[in-house]
């Protein structure tokens, strides 16, 4: 089992909504995913309640309770067992014993990041922290900055300038763009299975143009991260 982790210093980087994503995905691949939850918030529980409830949860994945190591490591073991193709960790908040283990087991770390200065700073600081923890453990991780909510159409002048200062840390090809599907998929569920979903509704029309955008845009984030696995 590939173990891919997003990972910020900061609140409401963005993490939540990447892991829904690439679930989503991963899951219209044909993947098993196992979703490893260290928020005590219990985002992605809920997540899945609200998917079933709109008939819009794959079978084949799986949320696991992960907010303390002992948790964590229990966790992994049942996905491992299970047959799981991925695990996918949503590591929550400042560094602790529990991040860095999640970190240190980790095949990819995501570093999700708005087109913000505060955004851009703590994506710097968390990603010289990894560096550092993986020198410092001897580890080689795939990592890469995905930036979050890109607008679909002309970047201001500041946005402009932050996206200059990502491209000198390794990037993700595609960004998550400021697309209504991925701000609702909290609600609504699995993204490809809404929109399945949709595509069988007439009432719907108007947002599965949307939701099929934001839909291949994942798969090409999704496929970006295979590639990196593979090499």
């Amino acid at each position: 089992m590939k173990l891919i982790t997003c990972y910020s210093f900061k609140g409401g980087a963005g993490k939540t909504t990447a892991i829904m994503g690439l679930c989503s995905s991963l899951s219209l691949k044909q993947k098993k995913v196992a979703l490893f939850e260290s928020d005590p918030n219990r985002p992605l529980t809920r997540w899945k309640a609200n998917a079933i409830r709109n008939q819009a949860w794959d079978q084949r994945c799986e949320v696991f309770v992960a907010d303390e190591l002992p948790l964590m490591i229990d966790a992994y073991g049942h996905a491992d067992l299970g047959g799981f193709d991925y695990g996918l960790a949503d590591a929550h908040g400042d560094p602790s014993e529990l991040n860095n283990s999640i970190i240190g087991s980790s095949d990819c770390l995501l570093i999700p990041a708005m087109l913000t200065p505060l955004d851009i700073d703590e994506a710097l600081a968390t990603c010289r922290y990894i560096v550092e923890l993986l020198i410092g453990e001897g580890l080689q991780t795939h990592t890469a900055i995905l930036p979050q909510r890109v607008p679909v159409g002309r970047l201001t002048l500041s946005q402009r300038a932050a996206y200059e200062m990502l491209r000198a840390l390794p990037l993700c090809d595609t960004p998550m763009r400021e697309r209504d599907a991925f701000a609702v998929m909290k609600e609504r569920g699995m993204l490809h299975m809404t929109v399945a979903n949709m595509a069988n509704d007439p009432a719907t029309r108007p947002m599965f143009h949307n939701s099929r955008r934001a839909l291949d845009e994942l798969a090409t984030i999704g496929t970006f991260i295979e590639k990196a696995l593979q090499g």
